[in-house]
């Protein structure tokens, strides 16, 4: 009896382990038992029964058909291929081709070390890179495309490249195309006379955006533009641009502060209230600054009376008599980067205090009554550009920089998955992004005039120049003692005009009726 029982746990056991082999070879020669199916379907189609309902040719042709349908859904539910002989295979091989091609341009484009022998998950056919792999080198799309640009020639035929980014955290669908696509950015030439204005202060023209539609600047309400990049970028040229339209404007008025010492800002002499080129003299700058602080103050305090209103905006815009008053500070780090005044020199620190509260007063509280502050510079750090100002200022204009910090001072924030990077911008003249007050980004060009053709706009319309501020007096030591000793600016911007006011030939003349 126990021989009996030991004989069918025998038999059990090997009856197990032959249904496990069976099962083993089942699924290992999977793609051959599919193939036999069809076979033996074609098969039985093919043999000769008088009883069945159509002959074999018939049957033949409609086990085809149910084939080629078969292979057509298969291109939209990949699944269906597990149904057909030798696609599933076909496909399996493809696949893998595909995934090998997307790995090496991995490594051939430097998005991973040459050594790296992970397999990701990318593939490559027909033109189209295809990639979802989370790396570090694949979190800006500005600067994968501008990767691809640079390393174009590693694809054959290649004459351009379209980047999409379908995900966040380094998923991308990327086109190589054998023509080049139409960018308007591009073909904009050099200018021969301003882009028109149509006196709208919703959309002074400056540039062109890759649709080709014209890039517009609002000045509505604008209390500064912060505008900085690497030199050669295009800033005086692209600001020149934007600000020539309002040359010919009688309600607009300038006030230019050069700090590189040349003659950048030549262009505008003829036309501006207030040019200067001097970039030692502190003492002129803060009280320059400060007499145009006493007119944005002198409107704040009579705009009702002259307006009827307490903004400018909403009792019909600048005007001859009250115009808009913009104000340049170009490489405003000559004049507020504390690095660049020896610790010893107390006076020059005082001025350059002075004139950092100044502006920041300006583009804080000249909004409502038509006061645009424009500062400049090439070296975009939190000394060149302090939060007081750049944080209050309503937009900002980053040409081409070097690192993500540049890229922070002057746009206050690092760009989003999604928002084009100034770091990736085009080595070319112009190109920037602009950040509005709402916060969005955009890539655009800006226009570029030459100085001559600017400065014989600002020639023509010279008569338009009005004195807005009046002569400026130095101070005396103890002036100096006074508008230094209160740490608040508002305080020491007040003690200045006290002082002027008890002297009657410093007193500045109020804007010009």
């Amino acid at each position: 009896m126990s021989a009996r029982k030991d004989d069918d746990w025998a038999a059990a056991l090997a009856g197990g382990c032959l249904a496990v082999l069976f099962i083993s070879a089942s699924w290992l020669f999977r793609r051959f038992w599919v193939a036999l199916a069809w076979l033996t379907v074609f098969a039985m189609a093919w043999s000769a029964d008088a009883d069945a309902y159509a002959s074999w040719p018939v049957r033949t042709v409609v086990v085809a058909g149910v084939l080629v349908v078969l292979a057509i859904l298969s291109r939209r539910f990949p699944w269906v291929t597990k149904a057909l002989p030798v696609a599933s295979e076909l496909r399996r091989r493809r696949e893998a081709r595909e995934r090998s091609a997307g790995n090496g341009l991995l490594r051939k484009f430097g998005f991973v070390t040459s050594d790296d022998t992970t397999l990701y998950r990318t593939s490559f056919a027909r033109g189209v890179w295809t990639i979802d792999a989370p790396l570090a080198s694949l979190t800006d799309p500005y600067a994968v495309e501008a990767v691809l640009w640079d390393r174009l020639a590693i694809i054959d035929g290649a004459q351009d490249v379209s980047v999409e980014q379908t995900a966040v955290g380094g998923h991308f669908r990327i086109t190589f195309l054998s023509e080049p696509r139409r960018d308007a950015r591009a073909e904009l030439a050099l200018l021969d006379r301003p882009l028109p204005w149509s006196g709208d202060w919703d959309a002074v023209p400056y540039g062109v955006r890759a649709d080709g539609s014209l890039a517009t600047h609002r000045l509505r309400e604008c209390s500064g533009t912060v505008v900085g990049g690497l030199p050669g970028g295009g800033k005086t040229g692209g600001l020149a641009t934007l600000l020539s339209g309002l040359v010919s404007s009688p309600a607009v008025q300038f006030f230019v502060w050069d700090g590189k010492g040349g003659h950048d800002w030549g262009w505008l002499a003829p036309r501006a209230a207030l040019y200067n080129r001097d970039d030692e003299d502190r003492e002129r700058v803060a009280l320059e600054l400060e007499a145009v602080v006493q007119v944005m103050r002198s409107r704040l305090d009579g705009m009702v009376q002259m307006r009827g209103g307490p903004s400018i905006w909403e009792t019909g815009g600048p005007s001859p008599d009250i115009p808009l008053l913009v104000v340049v500070v170009d490489e405003c780090q000559t004049v507020l980067d504390k690095e660049m005044i020896p610790r010893a020199d107390k006076d020059a620190l005082a001025y350059r205090q002075r004139t950092e509260a100044a502006l920041s007063v300006l583009v804080r509280k000249g909004r409502s009554v038509g006061i645009w502050v424009i500062p400049t510079t090439q070296k975009p750090t939190s000394d060149s550009l302090p939060t007081t100002i750049g944080a209050n200022a309503a937009s900002a204009i980053a040409f081409r920089v070097k690192t993500h910090e540049a890229e922070r001072a002057i746009l206050g924030t690092a760009p989003g998955p999604d928002e084009p990077s100034a770091t990736s911008l085009p080595a070319v003249p112009g190109y920037a992004v602009v950040a509005s007050e709402n916060g969005d980004r955009e890539v655009v060009r800006f226009g570029y005039l030459s100085s001559e053709v600017a400065g014989q706009i600002a020639a023509e319309h010279a008569d338009l120049r009005r004195s807005v501020i009046g002569p400026i007096v130095r101070e005396s030591k103890k002036d100096q003692e006074e508008n230094t000793d209160s740490p608040s600016p508002t305080r020491r911007t007040e003690a200045s005009s006290r002082s002027r006011s008890s002297r009657s030939s410093r007193k500045p003349r109020n804007e010009a009726a």
